[in-house]
Parts: structure tokens; C-alpha cells; sequence
């Protein structure tokens, strides 16, 4: 235990100290990409090493590792420790942050080459490192908030990187402000936190979630909710917010105007996932209220399935695995809305594994293609990229759920929670919704592998070439991740489910393991394979030549024009919110401010001044003027007792 107390705050100091030296002493990009990888991979092996320590630790202690380096505030009642909590939740967080995160930066190095600032950005990826572990590793809801506002502030820095491109600096904008809606909501629940239990450390908390919030109400504005009810929606809106989930989903696909490695940072290691650690660390507090868990997996379900058939209409190649994101976060809340928790962490690092593969690829593409996005210009680059094209279509086969690949079990074990019951019962219709995600999600891979790397290139404005192996060697590590990553929860061995066991014991969470459904899961990857089918034979089979135009645009209709504007959610929520947000805004600035609240103070100083001007036009020096204003004086008072002595 002393060897994880050692370790740890090590884990978190080293992407910061990499920053550290960056920004002072580093004015070469390769050797801060150097700095910056070295620092996030060595956390990487510090992690395996805690994680091996704790693994051996009896069963009951593996939640005991909670320590305080300092106190941070002290302040009335308020005590705030500045702690960590190692336990198995936080160290497969940590494997992921570290493990995926370090390939990412390694990526980095030969894809930032040529960017003008890469220091500067090495130095934002080991603050975003540094503020994710911060946020997984603290042992209280105050030091998870500094993390959770850290890898916020840094996703804005990165989406904003080519502050020059007027899209980077809105993309960049429309993430911080978004989020700071979700913030809000997560702020209002420490807050209520702090008020029932007197304290924000999650040992003061989960153990007596039960005990303290049972049967306690308050008043809102609908009527009497239940506190814990009250708690986790508004915990659900901080989730919203950062993992992207209906209705604040917006920012996430816009997220990608930064650069490539960065997206793969923020889609597949960190910030998008801290919303679905949030509940699952919250377990104790989610699992008293099956209206808001219920509520929280119809959301999942319904953003998996929307972002699901958005991604069938885009054409930009980043656009389309940011929906992608999207849609396997919606899969990931879904399931821990239903209490399947292992099953949505489950997901969470298998996707992280395939989804950091496939931006990495992306990005691979891009690279080789002189900064080509638009799928249609593509085509044919399978010859030109081999080594892309072997990883990309590991990643799309275990984005799609194919046997024997990472995200064949992940997403397997959501549906059949769906089928068979989580915590809070079955979800029948939930289920089908996701098989037919599933299904879409295979159909939107297959048409981008076709549209990329099948038939001949249709643009012959650039010459693609292979990457070279700084970046090609991380692709194969993420490559081998995707295909066995699923090994650690195999069905009937359940790894992971026996490693966060000790996580849900304390709060009587712990289910047993699913058993595998094996006509479930033929049903999905039958699905699946035909999903694929029909891509190639739109995409595949016949080579565009003459146009650029969608065939599924002359099929699908108005529908595929819904796909290919969001559903026009942009356009509602410019409708709905940020006009009458403006419309407001400037009401309040031009109207209400200058003759209001400026006004009344604008013209109390003017009627003051306006007195001391007729004051100072008395103050003439004359003699006879004062008798004279004596006079009328005097006059005035035997004027007024006269009148009230006649009355």
C-alpha cells in the first residue's frame, strides 16, 4: 500500500513536470514530443506497477487505498483534503489515460512535425493528461471538479490550436461554452452534497448514500422530488455535457477542428469519458433513484441511435468518427444508466483502445493525403497507405462488432443487459434500438472503408503516401489493443467484472456476471456483416465517377438529408437558444443597462450635480444678495405662521 501512495501522485506529477519543462526550456518540437510521450508512457509503466500492487492486496483493502498529501481548504465546516484514491475503478482509468494516451503523444511527434507551434501543444496534451488523472484519481467530489474543469480548459486550448481557422476558434468557443452548461449542473450537486452530508470525500459519502438520502425529499419547482433524485439529474446534466449525450451533444463532432492526434486524446482516453466514470463512480448515489437511471439510459440510447444515423450522411472522415464517438458514448451512459457499471467500463476501454485507433488512422489518412478530409476526394488508397489500411480496418471491425474483436464483447454485454436485465430491470425496446445502432454503426464504417481505400482515387490533386513509422507503430500497437482487447472481460472468465468486484461490493451493486447470449449475439453480428454488405455494394462495388453525389441521397431522400444536417439540431438550437440568448444579451446591454441601471446611477449623479450648480450660483459674495434672500427668508416664515394662525 505505502509502494501506491508512493506511485501514485508520481503518475500525476510527471505529465505536469513534462509541461513544465516544455514551457520553460524546450524550443524544438521533436524533442518536446519526446519530453511530453516520455513522461505520459513512464506514468504508463508507474501504473502497471501500482495496478499489479493493488491486484495483490486482500480482496476487502483493494478500496482502502485513500490518502491525503495536504489539506486543501479549510474553511468553516468545509474540510477539503487534497487526496487520492486508488482502487480498481481509478486504475484501469489510469491504465487507459496513461497506456493510450502515451501512443497518442508518440503519434504526435511525426504528425505535428510540421505544425508552427508544436511545443505549445505538447504542452496542452500533458496539462490535459495531468487534469484527467487529477480528475479519476481524487478521493473527493471538489478535487474531481478541478479535474473536471482542467480537461475542459485543455480541450479548449487543443479544439483552438489553429486559432487562426475562424472554425478552430468557433469549434473551440462552442465546447467551452457547452460544457459550462453541464459544469453547472455538477456544481449544484456537490453543493447538495456538501449540505446532506457535511463533507465532499467519497468515504464520508457512498458508504452512507443509503442511510442519510433515504426518504429525504425537497422542493422543486414541479413538486416534492426525492434528494437522490434530485442529486444524480443533476449529476446527469454535468454528464450531458461532457460525454456528449442528448441534449448537449453539440460540441463533440465540431471537437475535431483541432488537430487529429488531439481529437483521438479527447474522443478516446479522456475528457468524453469522464461523464460515464462520474456515474459509475457514483454508483452509490445512482443506484438509489431508478427514475433518473432509467431516465439516463433512455438518453444513451436515443444519442447512440441519433448520432448513429448522422454519421451515415457526413463526408468529412474526422465528422463521421466524432458521431461515431458520439453514438458508443450513448452506448456507455446507456448501460450505466441500467446499472450494468462493468459493462459500460468495459465499453469505455475497449473503445477508447479502437476509437484512438481509428482517429490515429484518420489522422494516418489525412496526413498522407496533403490534409485531404472530404471522403470523397478519396478513394483507392489501400495500394498507397497498406500499412493504414491493414489498422484502419481492425479498428472498423471492432468498432462494428465482429468476432473475435474488442468491440464484438463490450457491446455485446450492453445489449444483453438490455435484454436481461441491469440493476433496474429489463429494457426490451431499449435493446432493439441498440441492435439497430449496432447495425448502423457496421453500415457508416463499411461505407467509409469503401469510400477511402476501395476503387481508384477520384481526386488526383495530391499524391498519397505511407506515414512514416513514428506514427505507423503506434497504429499497430492500438491494432493488436483492438483485436484482444476484449480477452478481459471474456465470457466466462470476466476478468474485469472480478477486478472492480471490491468497487460495488460496498454499496451492494455487485451482479453477477451476464451469461453469454449466443443467439443475441449472432442476431448482431448477422446484422452487422449485412450492415457491411450493403455498403459495399452501394460504395464498394461500383466506382463514382461522374459525380460526387450520395447514392443512398437518391434512395433515402429527405431522410438522407436529415443525416447529412444533423437532424438540424444546429439550427434549432441557433433557433431556440443562442438567438433569444443574444437578442437578450443585447437588450441588456443597450437598453436595460444605459437607461436603467446606468440610468438611475447616471442621474442621481447628474441631479446632484445639477444641485451643486444652483448652489454655487447662490454663493454670489455680495452683501445685499444675502440680506435679500434673508429677507425673503424672513418674510416666508411670519408669511407661513400667519396663514396657520388665520386657518
Amino acid at each position: 500500500m505505502e509502494l501506491i501512495q508512493t506511485l501514485v501522485p508520481l503518475i500525476i506529477v510527471l505529465p505536469l513536470l513534462g509541461a513544465l519543462v516544455n514551457t520553460f526550456a524546450i524550443r524544438d518540437g521533436r524533442r518536446a514530443g519526446i519530453i511530453a510521450s516520455a513522461a505520459v508512457l513512464l506514468g504508463f509503466v508507474l501504473a502497471l506497477v501500482a495496478t499489479a500492487t493493488l491486484a495483490g492486496l486482500p480482496h476487502e483493502e483493494q478500496t482502502h487505498v485513500d490518502f491525503t498529501l495536504w489539506q486543501w481548504i479549510e474553511a468553516g465546516r468545509l474540510r477539503v483534503p487534497f487526496g487520492f484514491l486508488f482502487d480498481p475503478l481509478s486504475a484501469v482509468m489510469v491504465l487507459l489515460i496513461t497506456g493510450v494516451g502515451g501512443l497518442i503523444h508518440v503519434f504526435s511527434i511525426g504528425y505535428m512535425a510540421h505544425d508552427p507551434r508544436p511545443v505549445r501543444y505538447f504542452v496542452y496534451m500533458n496539462l490535459f493528461v495531468t487534469a484527467m488523472l487529477l480528475l479519476v484519481l481524487a478521493n473527493n467530489y471538489l478535487l474531481l471538479f478541478l479535474g473536471w474543469e482542467g480537461v475542459g480548459l485543455c480541450s479548449y486550448l487543443l479544439i483552438g490550436h489553429s486559432f487562426e481557422r475562424s472554425e478552430a476558434r468557433y469549434a473551440s468557443m462552442k465546447a467551452f461554452v457547452v460544457n459550462r452548461m453541464g459544469d453547472f449542473g455538477l456544481m449544484l450537486a456537490i453543493l447538495a452534497l456538501f449540505q446532506r452530508f457535511g463533507s465532499l470525500n467519497f468515504g464520508a459519502i457512498f458508504p452512507r448514500a443509503a442511510e442519510v438520502l433515504a426518504g429525504q425529499q425537497t422542493q422543486w419547482i414541479f413538486g416534492p422530488v426525492a434528494v437522490s433524485s434530485a442529486i444524480a439529474f443533476l449529476m446527469l446534466i454535468g454528464v450531458t455535457g461532457k460525454s456528449a449525450q442528448i441534449p448537449l451533444w453539440v460540441w463533440l463532432p465540431d471537437a475535431m477542428a483541432g488537430p487529429t492526434p488531439a481529437s483521438a486524446l479527447i474522443h478516446a482516453a479522456t475528457m468524453v469519458t469522464s461523464g460515464v466514470y462520474l456515474i459509475v463512480r457514483s454508483h452509490a448515489i445512482f443506484a438509489l433513484t431508478a427514475p433518473v437511471s432509467n431516465l439516463t439510459a433512455i438518453i444513451g440510447v436515443l444519442t447512440a441511435f441519433v448520432a448513429a444515423s448522422i454519421a451515415i450522411g457526413q463526408y468529412d472522415i474526422k465528422r463521421v468518427l466524432a458521431f461515431s464517438t458520439v453514438s458508443q458514448l450513448g452506448f456507455m451512459v446507456a448501460a450505466a444508466g441500467m446499472g450494468a457499471y462493468t459493462a459500460a467500463m468495459f465499453h469505455l476501454l475497449t473503445h477508447g483502445v479502437f476509437k484512438a485507433l481509428l482517429f490515429l488512422a484518420a489522422g494516418s489518412v489525412i496526413h498522407g493525403t496533403h490534409e485531404t478530409q472530404d471522403m470523397r476526394r478519396m478513394g483507392g488508397l489501400r495500394n498507397a497507405m497498406p500499412q493504414t489500411f491493414r489498422t484502419y480496418i481492425i479498428g472498423t471491425l471492432a468498432l462494428a462488432g465482429i468476432p473475435i474483436f474488442a468491440g464484438f464483447f463490450s457491446k455485446d454485454e450492453i445489449i444483453g443487459a438490455a435484454f436481461h436485465g441491469g440493476r433496474f430491470g429489463t429494457y426490451p425496446t431499449l435493446g432493439v434500438l441498440l441492435i439497430i445502432t449496432a447495425a448502423l454503426t457496421a453500415f457508416y464504417m463499411g461505407r467509409q472503408v469503401f469510400l477511402i481505400f476501395w476503387g481508384e482515387q477520384r481526386d488526383h490533386s495530391y499524391h498519397p503516401h505511407e506515414s512514416e513509422p513514428i506514427m505507423t507503430v503506434p497504429l499497430w500497437i492500438l491494432a493488436v489493443g483492438a483485436t484482444l482487447a476484449g480477452m478481459i472481460n471474456f465470457p466466462g472468465l470476466h476478468f474485469l467484472d472480478h477486478f472492480l468486484e471490491p468497487v460495488f461490493e460496498a454499496t451492494g451493486a455487485v451482479q453477477e456476471p451476464p451469461e453469454f447470449d449466443f443467439l443475441l449475439a449472432t442476431i448482431t453480428v448477422v446484422l452487422a456483416l449485412g450492415a457491411i454488405w450493403v455498403a459495399y455494394q452501394v460504395y464498394g462495388k461500383r466506382q463514382w465517377k461522374k459525380t460526387f453525389r450520395d447514392p443512398l441521397e437518391r434512395v433515402l431522400g429527405v431522410f438522407f438529408e436529415g443525416f447529412e444536417q444533423r437532424w438540424y439540431a444546429d439550427d434549432v438550437y441557433e433557433s431556440v437558444v443562442v438567438r433569444p440568448f443574444k437578442a437578450t444579451a443585447r437588450f441588456l446591454a443597450r437598453i436595460l443597462d444605459p437607461l436603467g441601471i446606468d440610468g438611475l446611477v447616471n442621474g442621481a449623479a447628474r441631479l446632484v450635480g445639477l444641485g451643486g450648480q444652483g448652489l454655487r450660483e447662490a454663493q454670489t459674495g455680495y452683501v445685499r444678495s444675502y440680506t435679500l434672500v434673508f429677507l425673503i427668508g424672513v418674510l416666508a416664515v411670519i408669511g407661513y405662521f400667519g396663514f396657520m394662525t388665520v386657518r
